[in-house]
């Protein structure tokens, strides 16, 4: 790491809530394979860290070589991992519209890419949101010696090229079952040789035929992958424990089955991502040392 440390911000429209954007950070604290960390207050991304800012904007602190990270890449940033563009729809539902109005500043937090939303469920198959945070930490330790930004080790997604060329008796130390292990290694074959691409005129129908042609990928699989990679707005990880759990309190159905839940979600259509955000979000909270950021 080189170069200074220094305050920058980002314009961001309103209304904002770092707080229940990124409530997914306080879910699965340790979330350093994608540098990114929580300290108190701050956010911290390799290369930043978001705190209080202004109305209307967000704060980034920038901890590389500042000539080199300019205000456009600073909205990249931005968009990719918080999302700031994309506005949320006013769902027909009375329950997630609820939700919604009480978080109109919710915004997809996100992976950045299609390729590490993938990665991320991969991972994430049948184990749990923190379990599978230890497993990536671990994983991405595996390809990159870290690096220390205010006293802290950060470690890099594995790139395509990491993964393809990985050992799958090496990914099996970090927790992986063997086909799990199987299926990185193919992920990053995949985004190397064109079978995983994310185009502008791809809609979200043609990017889940794509991924579910990929070997050992499943609907969850996929769906989970648009929903946390590039924060599709009608991805809908159906089969996920944690959701039925946020719908049985927020509709107060303690008995609502996987099948009901399905139904329901007709009822969403168009905004199922949202409306699983929102759901996670009451039954969650907030990323609770969040009262940062604009609102």
């Amino acid at each position: 790491m080189t170069g200074t440390d220094l305050m920058r911000e980002v314009p961001v429209p309103a209304p904002f809530s770092l707080a229940a954007t990124c409530g997914p950070v306080d879910w699965a604290r340790p979330l350093a394979q994608r540098g990114l960390d929580r300290r108190g207050a701050d956010l911290g991304w390799l290369g930043g860290r978001s705190c209080r800012a202004s109305p209307g904007s967000l704060v980034r602190r920038i901890a590389l070589d500042w000539r080199r990270r300019r205000s456009e890449l600073d909205r990249i940033w931005a968009s990719s991992k918080l999302c700031i563009d994309h506005c949320m729809p006013r769902p027909v539902d009375p329950v997630i519209a609820r939700i919604a109005i009480a978080n109109p500043g919710l915004r997809p937090h996100t992976s950045g890419s299609l390729f590490a939303g993938l990665v991320d469920s991969i991972v994430g198959q049948s184990i749990t949101v923190m379990a599978a945070a230890v497993v990536s930490a671990r994983i991405a330790s595996q390809f990159h010696p870290g690096i220390e930004v205010a006293g802290r080790i950060f470690w890099p997604l594995p790139r395509p090229e990491d993964l393809a060329n990985a050992d799958v008796a090496r990914l099996r130390r970090t927790g992986l079952t063997w086909k799990r292990a199987e299926a990185l290694i193919e992920a990053g074959q995949a985004a190397l040789d064109g079978r995983l691409r994310v185009e502008d005129d791809l809609s979200t129908e043609a990017l889940r035929d794509m991924l579910l042609e990929l070997p050992l990928v499943g609907r969850w699989t996929a769906e989970s992958a648009l929903l946390w990679g590039i924060g599709a707005g009608d991805a809908f990880p159906m089969g996920d424990v944690a959701l039925l759990r946020a719908a049985r309190k927020a509709y107060e159905q303690p008995e609502m089955t996987m099948r009901e839940l399905e139904e329901m979600s007709r009822g969403w259509a168009g905004h199922r991502g949202w409306a699983s955000r929102l759901l996670w979000l009451e039954l969650f909270g907030p990323a609770r040392s969040y009262a940062c950021g604009p609102e």
